[in-house]
């Protein structure tokens, strides 16, 4: 049994390489110098690692086409299935008879997906968000984190956005209401505490 899940969100070639479509040099290339060897770590300490990812159908039509920054000519602009951005950038740790492969359809891992009572099963208190976007998915899952009654942590220093101005004003509006932000220095410290 577990007692804290990893989840970790897009990490996906669009927004992980820097020929992706959305890809941040100032945070997301910044953090993935070492974000591979903190999610072993993370693994190693005793966490249920959860890799989130995105496919959207090729057709699929956005519902607002007042909408512009994720989405060209009315259809999704990244993550589209088949394409290259929408793959899992190999630097990404993922131990397949360990860890779970999420498919998610909106923003958040949880709406629609029964992550929350997969998660229950494995008996997991605690969820620990990171990947990209801090703002976008992450932000939507962390918040749905919260709301299905699990303890919600945003890691700081493994998480990707536009800038790193908009990284630290939406940790510290989640951290006043529904996940607190922490470094992986902090998680790797609370699981050698036995608090995760």
């Amino acid at each position: 049994m577990y007692k804290t899940a990893v989840l970790v969100i897009d990490m996906q070639k669009d927004f992980t390489q820097p020929d992706g479509r959305f890809y941040y040099p100032e945070t997301t290339g910044v953090m993935m110098k070492t974000f591979p060897d903190k999610i072993n770590q993370m693994r190693e300490a005793g966490a249920l690692v959860v890799i989130v990812y995105t496919a959207h159908p090729k057709e699929e039509k956005e519902i607002n086409p007042e909408l512009t920054r994720m989405f060209r000519d009315g259809k999704k602009a990244s993550l589209v299935e088949g394409t290259k951005g929408a793959q899992l950038d190999e630097r990404i740790p993922y131990k397949e008879e360990q860890d779970l492969l999420w498919r998610k359809y909106v923003p958040s891992a949880f709406f629609g997906t029964g992550l929350d009572q997969v998660l229950r099963e494995k008996g997991i208190e605690n969820v620990l968000v990171c990947g990209v976007k801090t703002n976008v998915c992450c932000r939507a899952t962390a918040t749905d984190a919260y709301s299905h009654r699990f303890r919600t942590y945003m890691i700081s220093d493994m998480l990707g956005t536009n800038t790193a101005q908009i990284n630290d004003f939406h940790l510290e509006e989640m951290t006043k209401y529904f996940a607190k932000a922490i470094t992986s220095e902090e998680v790797l410290q609370r699981f050698g505490r036995g608090e995760f």
